[in-house]
């Protein structure tokens, strides 16, 4: 147990390797804005550079998404987020390659090929991309309808349906909802985070000691979310129009989170079908539960037996987002 732990605070992490071609980079910062966590920092010559801070080497989740949205292909990646050992030591393979479910080889070259024998729920599956950039434009309330319809459709256990779904398109009540989040976010961040970008005894042993009760909450990717929102305006919802906020029923059978979270899916893959964008937002859930926060639950119709779950914002996507991108390996087993 003790070897597990080693690592808990601030691991040895082998990042991306993010390759920027500045003739072709025409400055337009879509990488800059688009990026989950505080990755990107703007040179003297405003030209996008990478970078790290609070003690991270790097702030790169190797999600891709910087180079799909570059309207011009100045941006590449090489290698993938791997953590080699400790508490939080990756399981993945750590050698990414782009969709592959045809067995061809899996690479960008033979995506054109392999896309015209998919159905168009594959192409979704493999294009869709988290959107952060989003158009000042209104989801009309019909189409937020039919993506809400596509959750009331996903399985349950016992079709128990142990969801509940609110629509929020009122931007004062989603900008109510980031700052009540934030008094409690910005200071995890803060607490984890060094300004001078050591790695402190106190903090090792602090953190080290928690991640035994709270492993999941601790590994340090959703610190560097917390960053760039704090450095945007509290933009946790990063701007866009509409947010689908999912609630469990306390009663749900079985796993309710885990039918929250199919009929979540079922709904983002509705919305980009539609030509609309999405975003996993689970930052602001967390503090939700806290007691300061109880009159936006309210707003929101969360009171028992319901508890807030996960969150999706939802908007017209700015230029484009969604692509194929590489992703790494997961361990799969056949039994035959």
């Amino acid at each position: 147990m003790f070897e597990d732990l080693k690592q808990a605070y601030l691991p040895r992490t082998r990042f991306p390797k993010r390759i920027l071609d500045r003739e072709k980079c025409e400055k337009c910062l879509r990488c800059y804005e688009a990026c989950p966590t505080y990755g990107f920092r703007i040179d003297a010559d405003g030209f996008p550079e990478p970078h790290g801070y609070g003690g991270m080497e790097e702030a790169c989740l190797s999600c891709w998404n910087c180079v799909v949205v570059c309207p011009t292909g100045a941006l590449t990646l090489e290698g993938g987020y791997f953590v080699p050992e400790g508490r939080y030591r990756s399981w993945v393979s750590g050698v990414p390659s782009f969709p592959d479910p045809l067995g061809r080889g899996g690479t960008a070259a033979n995506w054109e090929e392999t896309e015209k024998e998919l159905t168009e729920v594959e192409r979704v599956i493999y294009k869709r991309r988290s959107t952060r950039l989003f158009k000042d434009k209104p989801v009309p309330r019909e189409m937020l309808a039919r993506i809400v319809e596509a959750g009331r459709f996903a399985p349950s256990s016992g079709n128990c349906q142990p969801w509940k779904f609110t629509v929020v398109t009122d931007r004062a009540v989603i900008r109510e909802m980031e700052h009540e989040a934030m008094k409690v976010l910005r200071r995890m961040k803060n607490l984890y985070h060094d300004e001078q970008g050591k790695r402190r005894a106190w903090k090792n042993a602090l953190f080290t000691v928690s991640s035994l009760f709270m492993v999941n909450k601790l590994d340090p990717r959703p610190f560097t979310a917390v960053e760039k929102a704090d450095r945007c305006n509290e933009a946790i919802y990063w701007n866009a129009p509409a947010a689908i906020v999912i609630a469990k029923h306390g009663r749900g059978i079985s796993n309710p989170d885990l039918d929250g979270g199919i009929a979540a899916q079922n709904m983002v893959l509705a919305a980009h079908s539609l030509g609309l964008g999405t975003c996993y937002i689970g930052l602001a859930i967390e503090p939700m539960n806290y007691p300061h926060m109880k009159k936006v639950r309210e707003k929101l119709g969360i009171v028992p037996p319901w508890e807030p779950l996960t969150s999706i914002a939802v908007g017209y996507p700015k230029g484009r987002i969604d692509g194929i991108v590489e992703r790494d390996h997961p361990p799969v087993e056949w039994v035959e």
